[in-house]
């Protein structure tokens, strides 16, 4: 005799297509940021080698892959990961078809279209690329710092972006990071949005609950 429970509501959205996962997987596929090192999974144990069980280990940055940033990856605040309160990760979210967008999203690509928003999701040519195989791109679309202070008017306390950085990779300073992560705005970055369209959406990300660090590789999903 089989037991069946009843459809909870994350079974309506997973049946009926309007969850979306938004995460890359984390693999060798992956281009880490320059100077940081590679996705490393390594068995510790495995049945075919007579083990009782398989247990691997992994290495991996903190900000590698779907990530989110904490305020003290910029020391905005000592405000590190297992501090940010899940209202933060678990949040009403616009996500924005920005793929018209060549360099930076500015102010001016956002006014009029994030206002009420808690969340704030860019969607650009970015999306698709982090998993192909490519080597890392440094021409990858950003969020310019006045685009960023916009967003801490509108009242967003939630930002995320298709690429490993919200920040332009010739920044000379981290001007994005510090308007965002200085007014306790949680960033989340590595996004794949390829198959999400541009409108409202329940926003999930829940990262490792790390005692002391300044980011961490996280699941983020769209629920509709």
């Amino acid at each position: 005799m089989f037991y069946t429970r009843p459809m909870s509501w994350i079974d309506e959205y997973v049946k009926s297509g309007t969850a979306l996962d938004v995460t890359v997987t984390l693999s060798e596929r992956l281009a880490p940021w320059p100077g940081q090192e590679v996705w490393q999974f390594s068995p510790l144990l495995r049945m075919d080698k007579g083990d009782v069980c398989n247990v691997s280990m992994y290495r991996v940055s903190c900000h590698a892959g779907t990530h989110v940033d904490s305020p003290w990856h910029f020391g905005m605040s000592p405000k590190t990961l297992e501090a940010i309160p899940l209202e933060q990760m678990i949040t009403p979210a616009r996500l924005l078809d920005l793929t018209h967008v060549q360099a930076a999203i500015t102010k001016a690509d956002l006014v009029g279209k994030i206002e009420g928003a808690r969340a704030v999701l860019c969607k650009t040519t970015n999306s698709g690329t982090l998993e192909s195989g490519a080597p890392f791109n440094t021409e990858f679309v950003y969020i310019a710092e006045d685009a960023a202070q916009y967003l801490v008017e509108c009242g967003v306390r939630t930002v995320g972006v298709d690429y490993l950085s919200v920040e332009g990779f010739h920044a000379p300073e981290p001007v994005t990071h510090r308007a965002l992560l200085g007014n306790d705005v949680f960033i989340v970055e590595g996004l794949d949005l390829t198959k999400a369209a541009p409108g409202d959406y329940l926003f999930v990300v829940l990262p490792l609950k790390v005692e002391g660090a300044d980011g961490s590789p996280a699941r983020a999903v769209l629920l509709s």
